[in-house]
């Protein structure tokens, strides 16, 4: 009798799955989950079903969160997805003229995907400040943690966690040290509480003639102590080391007020020429305790010159803090050593308030950049794990040539990602 119900049961689920069309895919996973709940299969039932399912009907198809095509034996994948940041503020002016606006800060789509099981790969582009830009742009063996081709170098914690996930809409002031996107290769490998990165990537040469670009090498290796679903310590470092090619190269640091569509940089060192090489180094920390949660980070340029010019160091900190009224975590991803997607506890969503105190120092000797100190104050809403609407107001005091200028901010965004 029980062989017969057996064969009864799953030639009804078999009958009912094959009415269904690709289109409703997820339904038919849904269904298989309904009939064990309500006690009609049995967990193993259910499991020789599920693959049985999969196995005749191929690629699988998904539209949770983005266009999503996968092979039933998963060897083979591609997603399609994107993000529309936009951004509107206003800057109240002190003593230098600071715009106030609107604008896409970021309208930015990819695509990636596996090529028979151990190859990846991903393109991703950006079309803000009225250009276009190739982001991440690589062909992965996904095993090895290798990447080929243009992705973030591996510095600074605030910089590697995805603009999606960042807690304020833009990052800290020290961010301006951070290496970013560039052509190179890398491996990153991670376990249960730490991950470790290094790379070889190319310069960038201002010679736009005959020009060297040049090289540079750096690595992070962060360790969690704690690495729980609601409780986290997080500590990295980072070192990286740019040698440029040319003779007489040189470099530039400035940096926006924390609010981009504020083109104007408060504070900037002008170009720096004469570089023998450039050292980047960087100090992270973070922990989360239940809804609150607390980052900071150190972050350091040192600039050595030849010719008889003098060296120059420059450096800067934040240090923030935040706390979810509704009771959510922060998610930290222990491989990567980063903080990912908020995923609301709520149909009525997540609500967030952080501050931030962020320094930068671009004074050395001759070269007076000036000194930024930022005090800045969040609200977030995440009205679903895919959509985001954030309010910023910023407070900024520059000191540069002896002049004080103490400028504020308010902003607003509202973004989407797929």
């Amino acid at each position: 009798m029980a062989h017969k119900n057996l064969k009864l049961t799953t030639l009804v689920a078999a009958g009912l799955l094959s009415t269904m069309t690709m289109q409703a895919q997820a339904s038919e996973k849904e269904l298989l989950d309904v009939l064990l709940e309500n006690g009609v299969i049995s967990k193993g039932q259910h499991k020789a079903l599920e693959k049985k399912f999969i196995k005749s009907n191929g690629t699988k198809v998904s539209t949770k969160g983005g266009v999503k095509v996968k092979s039933a034996d998963g060897d083979y994948s591609f997603q399609f997805g994107g993000r529309i940041m936009v951004d509107a503020g206003y800057s109240d002016e002190d003593k230098t003229a600071l715009e106030s606006g609107t604008e896409f800060r970021r309208l930015r789509m990819f695509a990636k995907g596996k090529l028979h099981k151990d190859w990846g790969y991903k393109v991703q582009v950006d079309y803000s400040d009225d250009a276009l830009a190739i982001k991440d742009a690589y062909i992965t063996h996904i095993p090895w943690g290798l990447k080929i081709g243009n992705f973030k170098q591996p510095i600074g914690l605030e910089e590697l966690t995805s603009s999606k996930y960042t807690t304020f809409m833009e990052r800290s002031l020290p961010a301006v040290f951070a290496t970013s996107h560039r052509i190179g290769v890398g491996v990153n490998r991670g376990g249960n509480n730490w991950s470790l990165a290094g790379s070889v990537y190319g310069g960038q040469s201002k010679d736009a003639e005959d020009g060297q670009e040049g090289y540079g090498f750096g690595a992070r290796a962060t360790f969690a102590p704690m690495a729980e679903k609601t409780r986290v310590v997080h500590l990295g470092v980072a070192v990286a080391r740019e040698e440029p090619l040319d003779d007489g190269d040189d470099i530039r640091f400035r940096q926006r007020p924390e609010f981009h569509a504020a083109s104007t940089r408060l504070v900037d060192t002008g170009t720096i020429s004469n570089v023998d090489n450039i050292q980047r180094y960087g100090l992270e920390a973070a922990a989360v305790v239940g809804p609150f949660s607390l980052q900071g980070e150190y972050l350091k340029a040192s600039v050595s010159r030849d010719s008889g010019f003098s060296d120059a160091d420059f450096d800067g900190a934040y240090i923030s803090a935040s706390y979810f009224l509704t009771g959510e975590s922060r998610p930290y991803k222990a491989k990567k050593g980063t903080f990912g997607r908020v995923k609301p506890k709520s149909k009525s969503g997540a609500w967030e308030v952080a501050a931030r105190y962020s320094t930068l120092d671009l004074n050395d000797g001759a070269i007076q950049g000036g000194e930024e100190d930022n005090w800045t104050v969040g609200l977030n809403w995440y009205v679903n794990p895919h959509v985001r609407i954030m309010a910023n107001y910023i407070d900024v005091d520059v000191d540069k040539g002896g002049v004080n200028d103490n400028p504020s901010i308010f902003a607003l965004r509202t973004q989407i990602d797929f």
